[in-house]
């Protein structure tokens, strides 16, 4: 599940489990949204943070898309307002 909200972090240290994730870094948003190495859905958790920054976060609202899960063979289901085609296909 993501919860998409805005913060500041009180350092930029990133201390994480070595069980869990193989790497952990900070990255601009703008790079992970065009990442070929991102899952689907971070992609487009990215896309979404970066129009809200740039366009306003009043404008994301509500839809739901669905995305396969990496391992599990499930699905994620994504709920916001759709994006303008020119950030849907940033590549």
């Amino acid at each position: 599940m993501y919860v998409i909200c805005r913060m500041e972090p009180s350092s930029f240290r990133i201390s994480f489990c070595q069980h869990e994730c193989l790497r952990c870094e900070w990255m601009d948003l703008e790079e992970l949204a065009r990442t070929k190495n991102a899952t689907p859905i971070t992609s487009n958790v990215a896309k979404l943070l970066l129009f809200g920054y740039r366009e306003g976060f009043d404008r994301i609202d509500i839809t739901m898309r669905e995305f396969p899960a990496v391992y599990t063979g499930l699905f994620y289901k994504l709920y916001h307002r759709e994006l303008p085609e020119s950030y849907r296909n940033m590549t």
